[in-house]
C-alpha cells in the first residue's frame, strides 16, 4: 500500500510539474517567434540596412517590443517560481510532501521575496560598493589586487550570508514571520551550529545544479543534431526542457531546503497534526 501511494504521489507530482512547464513554455515560444521567426516577403524592405522583421513594424519599435516582453516575461515567471519554490518549502516543513496547486498570486509573493532578500543582503551590497570606491582609489595595478584579495578575504563571510538566508526562509516558512529573515547573526549562528548538516547539504545542492545543467546541456546537444527540424519545433521542445530542467531544480532545491530545515531544529515548534494553512506564507 506505501509503495503504491508512492507511485501515485511520484505521478502527481510529476504531471504537476509538465503542466507547469508547458504553460510558461506557451510565451516563451511566441516571444521566440517574435524574434527569431522568418520575416514574410511583403515585409522585407528593398532599400537600406534595415531588413524588416515579421511583425512589419520600424526597427526600434521591434527592439522595444522584444526587449519589453523579455523583461516583463523574465521578472514575471523568475518571481512566479520563487513565490512557488516557497510554497513546496512551506509544505516540506509542515510535512506535507504535496507539490502546491497552481496561483497566480506566487508571483507576487515572489516578487515580495526577491525584495526581502535585496533587503536581507543591504550589508553585503554596502561592502561590495565601500570596496570597490576603495580599489577605484588605489592605482591600477594595486586597486584590482586589493579588489580580488578583498574579496577572497570576504567570500567566508559571504558564504555564512548565503546559508544564512536559506535558514531566515526557512523559518520565516515554518512560522510565517517575514522578519525573521533579517535576523542575520541568529540565522548564521543556527547554521554554523549545524555544520555539518550545513556542509552536507550545500553539497547536495551544488551536486544537483552540475546535474541540471548537464541534463540542459545534453539536451541542446540533441537538439541542434537535428537540423531538419522546423523553428517553432525547435524552440517549443527547446523551451519545454528548459522550463523542465529549471522546475526539477527549483523543486529538489527546495525539498532540499525543507529537509535542511528539519534536520537543523526549525518546525520542531509546529504539531504533528498542525494544519498547513496555520503557516502559510502571508507576504505584504
Amino acid at each position: 500500500m506505501e509503495s503504491g501511494h508512492a507511485i501515485r504521489h511520484l505521478l502527481a507530482n510529476s504531471l504537476r510539474v509538465i503542466h507547469i512547464a508547458l504553460w510558461l513554455t506557451l510565451p516563451t515560444v511566441f516571444w521566440l517567434w517574435i524574434c527569431l521567426a522568418d520575416t514574410p516577403a511583403e515585409c522585407v524592405p528593398e532599400y537600406g540596412w534595415y531588413q524588416g522583421n515579421v511583425l512589419c513594424v520600424w526597427e526600434d519599435s521591434h527592439l522595444w517590443i522584444t526587449f519589453g516582453l523579455f523583461l516583463l516575461g523574465f521578472l514575471s515567471i523568475a518571481s512566479w517560481i520563487y513565490g512557488y519554490s516557497f510554497d513546496i518549502v512551506s509544505r516540506g516543513v509542515h510535512g506535507d510532501k504535496r507539490l502546491p496547486q497552481l496561483r497566480m498570486m506566487a508571483a507576487v509573493e515572489g516578487c515580495g521575496l526577491w525584495c526581502f532578500s535585496l533587503k536581507y543582503w543591504l550589508p553585503a551590497i554596502g561592502f561590495l560598493i565601500a570596496i570597490t570606491v576603495y580599489a577605484g582609489s588605489l592605482p591600477l595595478a594595486i586597486g584590482s589586487r586589493a579588489y580580488v584579495a578583498l574579496l577572497i578575504m570576504a567570500a567566508p563571510v559571504w558564504l555564512a550570508f548565503v546559508w544564512g538566508q536559506v535558514v531566515g526562509l526557512a523559518r520565516y516558512a515554518a512560522t510565517g514571520d517575514h522578519t525573521l529573515l533579517y535576523q542575520r547573526c541568529e540565522n548564521m549562528r543556527l547554521a554554523l551550529t549545524h555544520l555539518r548538516t550545513t556542509l552536507a547539504h550545500t553539497i547536495l545542492a551544488v551536486l544537483l545544479t552540475v546535474l541540471c545543467a548537464a541534463a540542459w546541456t545534453g539536451l541542446s546537444v540533441f537538439l541542434s543534431a537535428w537540423r531538419e527540424l522546423d523553428f517553432m519545433v525547435e524552440a517549443a521542445l527547446g523551451s519545454f526542457g528548459f522550463y523542465m530542467a529549471v522546475l526539477c531544480y527549483a523543486v529538489a532545491c527546495s525539498r532540499l531546503v525543507a529537509s535542511y530545515a528539519l534536520r537543523i531544529g526549525i518546525g520542531d515548534q509546529l504539531k504533528p497534526d498542525a494544519r498547513f494553512d496555520a503557516g502559510r506564507s502571508n507576504i505584504r
